[in-house]
């Protein structure tokens, strides 16, 4: 009988201590993974939308990403942190600085589109003329743009340099046939067109809106149509991710596509409210303005990028270029894409 006792004892301490062992390890794997920091470059432009978005409506914190958003003057300032490790990710404009990266270092890659000119879609870029010139007629087509004076806010040495290019070719206009002015601010651009010191200008929104509005200055041909489809931004990983973390990369690019989906859904009452915190813009101001297409699948046009080098080298402003292989890695963008075609998370 006490035998007995005792057994039922033992049997009763040891399920006891099993349900504690178990219910340990439940506790323990229901314990949340600590989440992956990234520091990544934010502007407070259109064409960083989507990462609005996904910070808003908790993308990120669905894949365990904690993001630090850096800001900055450029994303051209943010290249060198990028190669250095200082940050993780950099959007921003296709710049001649980071083919250089890449050819130099090969640290750094381009993961997915962040805005390109689509054919048939609203200017996001365009060709500015002033009014006056326009309505007098003294501007109809680019090989009247001979003589003519034009300004380049951002510099020759940028895609604007290359959309102008592209335009003066159409009209058999030669580069030295024409005033190029560079890095003028808005405000002096704007009175400069105004008393007729500048006949031409080229910009993106929500500068090509502003001009617009002044009245000054009339929108004479949108960017795509010189060149349709024109990669004009993209996304960026450093060495952090790319030699170090790809699941990094692989979450956040599942995040920000993501976003970019529920993003071309269009200027819905959500995504409206998300950019006006974001931008500090008004909510008829950005009715009003041309939202940058982005590709819901994330991918480039690559021959445009290729295109826009041969240019650069042509100007001896890249040394030699980088293979296809070099700047374009897809399969973040494939990984995210199967992920979200699935349903997951």
């Amino acid at each position: 009988m006490i035998v007995h006792i005792w057994k039922c004892v033992l049997c009763f301490l040891l399920v006891i201590g099993l349900l504690s062992q178990t219910n340990f390890s439940f506790g323990r794997e229901q314990t949340p993974p600590e989440p992956i920091r990234l520091k990544v470059l934010l502007l407070p432009f259109l064409s960083y939308a989507p990462f609005f978005i996904a910070k808003e409506e908790g993308f990120f914190t669905e894949q365990q990403l904690q993001i630090e958003f850096v800001k900055m003057s450029s994303s051209a300032t943010a290249i060198p942190s990028l190669a250095q490790e200082d940050l993780d990710i950099v959007a921003g404009t296709l710049r001649i600085s980071s083919l250089n990266a890449i050819i130099r270092d090969g640290k750094i890659k381009f993961i997915a589109d962040k805005g390109y000119l689509a054919t048939g879609g609203c200017s996001y870029y365009g060709f500015i003329a002033r009014q006056t010139l326009v309505e007098s007629g003294e501007l109809r087509s680019p090989a009247q743009l001979k003589g003519k004076k034009i300004c380049l806010a951002s510099g020759f040495a940028t895609s604007e340099g290359y959309f102008v290019e592209k335009l003066l070719n159409k009209g058999g206009v030669k580069l030295n046939e024409v005033e190029i002015q560079e890095h003028i601010p808005f405000s002096a651009e704007l009175e400069a067109m105004k008393k007729g010191l500048i006949d031409l200008s080229v910009g993106g929104e929500p500068k090509l809106t502003r001009m617009i509005e002044s009245k000054h200055g009339v929108l004479w041909m949108p960017v795509q149509e010189i060149i349709p489809d024109f990669q004009f931004d993209v996304i960026a990983f450093g060495p952090t991710i790319l030699n170090k973390n790809h699941d990094a990369g692989r979450r956040f690019t599942v995040a920000y596509l993501k976003a970019v989906r529920q993003y071309n859904q269009g200027k819905s009452e959500r995504n409206l409210g998300i950019l006006m915190k974001y931008t500090n813009l008004e909510g008829d101001f950005l009715m009003k303005v041309c939202w940058p297409s982005i590709r819901s699948d994330g991918n480039i046009n690559v021959k445009s990028v290729l295109d826009f080098q041969d240019w650069s080298i042509k100007k001896g402003l890249l040394d030699k270029p980088a293979t296809e292989n070099q700047f374009w890695d897809p399969s973040f963008v494939e990984y995210a894409n199967k992920v979200l075609s699935s349903g997951a998370k």
